[in-house]
C-alpha cells in the first residue's frame, strides 16, 4: 500500500524532502514514441495518486505556488499577475484572508483556477482537485478568462489584465472565436499542464464535453486535441523551455499527489508524441476470426487475434450498427446488455492516422437466458468511522472485467441556506479496471485504519463523498443511473453515523431503494478484510456450443474446453492464421474436456470444433 500522507505538518516534512523524479519512474515509457509513448505515460502517472478535496488545493498553494523566482518575496505566485520584468501591480499574501469566490477589478481576491476549464469535465473528482492544472490566480483575471481556451489573440482584445494577458477573437489558423492568451513567461506552462491532461485523462477524454466549441480536445483518447491546437501548444512549448519554477512545483505536487507532469521531466516528450503528423493513410486489415470467448445474460466477451500492421493503433466494436467502444486490446465485453437477447456483432481496426478497415462481421450472438452473476457492480462496505476514518468498497461479481469510465459515486447535501437536499456537481468519476471477483476501496487518503489492508485496487480520495457522515445518502451510478445507494436521498438520517456496514452475503444486489436489513452493523473504525476478495471464476456456459479454452494463453502442453455439449462433437483442428492445419482429431472429447497441443508451435492459432472458431495464444 503507498504511503499515506496525514496532516500538513507531515505534508511540508515531504515538501522539503521533494526530490527530482524518481530512479526508474519513466522505464516502462522507454523505446516508445506516438500514441503507444502517450498510453504508457498514462499508465505510469495515474497509478495510487491522492485526489485531495478541493477546499484542501487553498493551504497546499502556499506550499507549491509562492514567488521565490521574480521578486522572490513568497507572494502568492499568480500566471495572470506575475510581471516578470518588473515589479507585479498587487500581490496576494498567504497570511491575509484574500480567497475569494469572485471580484469587480484586479487586485480585489484570488481563487483557483482550472487551465483546463472544469466545465469540460464537469467539475468531476479526480480533474477537479488536479494540482498540476489547478493554480492560485486573480479572481477577476479567472471571471475574464472564463472556459476560453488558450490561444493567441488578433488585435481588437477585449479585455487585457494588468500583467498584459488577454483575451479575445483568436488570430490563428483553424480557430476564430474568442480565446485567452498569457504573457509569453507562462505560455510554456500552461501547454505543458494541457498536455498533462491529455495523458494522465486518456482514457475519460471521450466522456469530457469534447462538443464544446471552446474544449480544445478532442473525443479521441490517442490523439486528445483538435487539429487546430496542437501546433499552438507545440509552438509555446518550445518557445518557453521548462522553468526552475515548473521544476520545484513539479517535485512538490508530486510529494503532494503521488505523480508527475512527464513534461516538465522530459520535454522531449512532446514532439515525440503529437510531432508526427500521421499521414501514412494506409487501411489496416480487418481482426482475423472475432469470436466469443464468454458470455452470459447481460454480457458477451469477444476476442481476435492482433494484427501485424506496423500502424495499427486499435479496434472498434459495434454493436447493432451503433458503437460500443474502442479498445487497444484484442478482447472487448459488452456489457449491460439484456438477457436472451440476438445481438449483431462487427468489428474494425484502426491506424495512427485513424484510416479504418472493413468490418469483420459476426453471426448473430445471443445471451444466455441466466447465469449466476450479479446485474452490476455494488456497494459492499462502508466504513463511517471517526475523524477521518472513511472508506467505500466496491464488489465486482458480473462475470466480466468491469471498464470504470462508466461509473461514479456521488452524495446528497444541504443547502446551508434553504435546508434542501441536493445531489453534489462534484462526482467522483472511477477509471481504471476492476477484475471480476475483485474489490475496489475507495479510501480517505487521511485515514488511519488499525486493520491490515489488502485491495490492490485503491482509490484515494478526500472528496466530499470521503468525508461522509452517515445521514447523507451515497450513491453509485452507472451512465446517471442510480445502480446502488446507501441511505435515504429524500431525506437526512442516521442510516451508518459511526458505524461499518457491511452487506450480506445473501443480499439482492445490486438496489436503488436502500434496505437496512441487507447490511451487518459493526462499531466505527471496523474494517476486517476491507478490499480482500477470493478469486471467482468464471461459471461454465449454460448452452451447448459456447466453448472456452483454459488457459489461454498456453503454454505448451494440454488445454481444457470448458462448456456443455462437448460430447456431440465430431471432430477439432487446430489451423495457423494462414489457414495451414497443425492437428486434426475425430471425436476428442469422447474421453474427457482436454487435448494435447502439437510440439514446437507458438504464437495465435485457431481451434476449431464443428467449425466453431476459439482463438488461443500459445505462449
Amino acid at each position: 500500500m503507498r504511503a499515506v500522507i496525514l496532516t500538513i505538518s507531515m505534508l511540508v516534512i515531504a515538501i522539503n524532502m521533494a526530490q527530482s523524479q524518481p530512479l526508474g519512474y519513466y522505464q516502462l515509457a522507454e523505446q516508445s514514441s506516438g500514441w503507444q509513448l502517450k498510453a504508457r505515460l498514462q499508465h505510469i502517472i495515474s497509478q495510487q495518486t491522492v485526489s485531495w478535496s478541493y477546499s484542501d488545493l487553498p493551504s497546499f498553494f502556499s506550499l507549491t505556488d509562492r514567488d521565490l523566482y521574480y521578486e522572490q518575496d513568497s507572494s502568492l505566485l499568480d500566471i495572470y499577475s506575475e510581471n516578470a520584468d518588473g515589479p507585479d501591480a498587487y500581490n496576494y499574501w498567504y497570511s491575509n484572508n484574500s480567497l475569494v469566490s469572485g471580484a469587480s477589478s484586479e487586485g480585489e481576491g484570488w481563487n483557483r483556477e482550472h487551465i483546463y476549464a472544469q466545465s469540460f469535465f464537469n467539475g468531476s473528482y479526480p480533474m477537479y482537485s488536479d494540482l498540476h492544472f489547478v493554480l492560485p490566480t486573480d479572481a477577476r483575471v479567472n471571471q475574464a478568462k472564463s472556459n476560453f481556451p488558450f490561444g493567441k489573440v488578433g488585435n481588437a482584445p477585449t479585455f487585457v489584465s494588468l500583467n498584459g494577458s488577454k483575451r479575445g477573437p483568436a488570430n490563428m489558423p483553424g480557430y476564430s472565436y474568442t480565446v485567452f492568451e498569457p504573457i509569453d513567461e507562462f505560455k510554456g506552462d500552461i501547454a505543458r499542464m494541457l498536455m498533462y491532461v491529455a495523458v494522465r485523462y486518456e482514457k475519460l477524454i471521450p466522456y469530457f464535453d469534447f462538443q464544446n466549441i471552446r474544449n480544445p480536445l478532442d473525443s479521441l483518447s490517442e490523439k486528445a486535441f483538435k487539429d487546430w491546437y496542437i501546433p499552438l501548444l507545440l509552438q509555446w512549448h518550445h518557445q518557453d523551455p521548462v522553468s526552475q519554477k515548473e521544476i520545484d512545483r513539479n517535485n512538490q505536487v508530486y510529494a503532494l499527489q503521488g505523480n508527475r507532469n512527464p513534461f516538465i521531466d522530459h520535454p522531449e516528450f512532446a514532439a515525440m508524441i503529437w510531432g508526427s503528423t500521421y499521414s501514412d493513410t494506409t487501411v489496416p486489415e480487418a481482426p482475423y476470426f472475432v469470436s466469443v470467448l464468454a458470455k452470459g445474460a447481460r454480457f458477451i466477451k469477444l476476442t481476435w487475434p492482433p494484427g501485424a500492421q506496423y500502424n495499427l493503433l486499435g479496434y472498434e466494436v459495434y454493436v447493432n450498427d451503433e458503437l460500443a467502444g474502442r479498445t487497444a486490446d484484442t478482447t472487448f465485453t459488452l456489457h449491460h446488455l439484456q438477457a436472451n437477447t440476438t445481438y449483431n456483432i462487427k468489428v474494425r481496426s484502426y491506424s495512427n492516422s485513424y484510416a479504418f478497415s472493413t468490418f469483420s462481421h459476426l453471426d448473430a450472438v445471443q445471451t444466455l437466458a441466466e447465469d449466476d452473476f450479479f446485474e452490476d457492480l455494488y456497494l459492499s462496505k462502508l466504513i463511517v468511522g471517526t475523524d477521518n476514518n472513511k472508506a467505500i468498497e466496491l464488489h465486482n461479481n458480473t462475470g466480466y472485467d468491469v471498464v470504470l469510465s462508466d461509473y461514479y459515486i456521488n452524495i446528497r447535501q444541504e443547502n446551508q441556506l434553504s435546508g434542501a437536499l441536493y445531489w453534489s456537481s462534484n462526482k467522483i468519476q472511477l477509471e481504471g479496471v476492476l477484475p471480476h471477483g475483485q474489490r475496489l476501496v475507495i479510501l480517505n487518503p487521511n485515514a488511519q485504519l488499525s486493520c491490515g489492508f489488502t485491495a490492490a485496487n485503491v482509490i484515494y480520495s478526500n472528496a466530499p463523498q470521503l468525508q461522509l457522515d452517515g445521514t447523507m445518502a451515497l450513491s453509485l451510478n452507472y451512465k446517471n443511473r442510480t445502480i446502488d445507494i446507501a441511505g435515504n436521498p429524500a431525506i437526512m438520517a442516521d442510516y451508518a453515523q459511526n458505524k461499518s456496514l457491511y452487506r450480506k452475503a445473501d443480499a439482492a444486489v445490486p438496489a436503488s431503494i436502500f434496505d437496512s436489513s441487507a447490511w451487518d452493523n459493526y462499531p466505527a473504525d471496523y474494517c476486517d478484510g476491507l478490499g480482500s476478495h477470493n478469486p471467482v471464476s468464471i461459471a461454465t456456459p449454460k448452452e451447448p456450443g459456447a466453448w472456452q479454452l483454459f488457459p489461454n494463453p498456453s503454454i505448451m502442453g494440454s488445454v481444457t474446453v470448458n462448456g456443455r455439449g462437448l460430447e456431440s462433437v465430431k471432430y477439432l483442428k487446430i489451423i495457423d492464421l494462414h489457414g495451414k492445419t497443425l492437428l486434426e482429431l475425430k471425436q476428442p472429447f469422447k474421453n474427457g474436456n482436454r487435448f494435447n497441443l502439437p510440439e514446437g508451435i507458438s504464437g495465435w492459432v485457431v481451434v476449431l470444433l464443428d467449425g466453431k472458431a476459439l482463438p488461443l495464444l500459445i505462449l
